[in-house]
């Protein structure tokens, strides 16, 4: 598939949503997907490429969970069918959307207050989607654990089978890789990982994707990694942003969070097996990445061989959060 990166929306795409002859400028943010800024009458719109690990009926489970939050009142990108009432468009191998564009700007930095206010946002998400009524999981995609799942859709056989490919150009990348999925496997099931209920998550809930403007939550964006998982699958990512979060922020999300919905003594043990299974997981997206277009590894390499390591160091420090959050409640 041609990388469009920087290039303006295809003019077939335009159409499909009713927007021929409009301007598009793209977003520089996304990793995973690209994203347009389309203007016609006076309207602002989004358009979207997905990442060519989503599958179009993945996309549609997605569109029906962000429409399901916003029927809660959530501040959501509620997608704009195609003129002849599709729900996404393809077009040279991709696929696309549309949605409404969202002001504000997401916050340059962290603070305990705003971690705080986080951990209870996402709490309040937690409880909105828990009526989300599509039962089973988000087509091609898996729970955390389950990598196979996730990258089904590019054809290359299970997560082994990808990292046997990978491991012929890269073997002491992949090595480490294998490690630490083994050691990830056996964790999470000792802790019963499986036994956690399986409730609709965000997946993604970062700084990068909240909206704010005059001290209100203006937008919710990115449900790309949206699916049906343990609730901790949402808070675990967040504190490994890309390095470690800062204990104080760390400790004010999860208080954040507790004080809706509090932890139960599972959810604590499988805390830091989750911050580590969440790792593997974005290489899971990596490896699909690499598989698709090639290239230099170099995400690859920097989670290996510096977040890990980076986590590594912290772990200590997140099991006492358990510790803290009880002395304090």
């Amino acid at each position: 598939m041609t990388d469009v990166r920087g290039s303006t929306v295809p003019e077939p795409v335009l159409g499909a949503f009713g927007f021929d002859g409009a301007t598009s400028t793209r977003f520089e943010h996304g990793v995973l997907n690209a994203h347009w800024l389309v203007e016609r009458d006076a309207e602002k719109w989004v358009v979207g490429r997905h990442n060519p690990i989503k599958t179009r009926e993945s996309v549609e489970w997605e569109q029906l969970l962000i429409g399901h939050a916003a029927r809660e009142g959530w501040p959501v990108p509620v997608q704009l069918p195609t003129t002849d009432q599709q729900t996404s468009f393809k077009h040279d191998g991709a696929i696309w959307s549309a949605g409404k564009y969202l002001p504000g700007a997401w916050q340059e930095t962290d603070t305990p207050a705003a971690m705080h206010i986080r951990g209870r946002l996402l709490a309040r998400l937690h409880r909105d989607l828990a009526s989300f009524g599509i039962e089973g999981q988000r087509p091609d995609t898996g729970k955390t654990w389950e990598l196979d799942a996730l990258i089904a859709p590019i054809n290359a056989g299970s997560f082994n089978d990808l990292l046997r490919v990978f491991g012929q150009e890269y073997p002491e990348l992949a090595s480490l890789i294998r490690r630490e999925r083994y050691r990830s496997l056996r964790e999470l099931a000792r802790l019963k990982y499986p036994d956690l209920p399986e409730m609709p998550i965000h997946g993604d809930f970062g700084r990068s994707n909240l909206l704010w403007q005059d001290g209100q939550l203006t937008g919710l964006l990115d449900f790309d990694q949206s699916r049906r998982d343990a609730l901790l699958c949402d808070i675990a990512p967040l504190f490994m942003p890309f390095m470690p979060l800062e204990l104080p922020l760390a400790r004010a999300l999860i208080e954040g969070y507790q004080s809706m919905r509090p932890l139960t003594d599972s959810e604590w043990d499988l805390l830091p097996a989750l911050i580590r299974a969440a790792l593997l997981w974005w290489l899971g997206f990596l490896l699909a990445q690499w598989r698709l277009v090639g290239g230099e590894p170099q995400g690859i390499a920097r989670t290996m061989t510096v977040r890990f390591p980076a986590f590594e160091a912290a772990e200590p420090a997140y099991r006492e959060l358990r510790r803290v959050a009880i002395k304090g409640s």
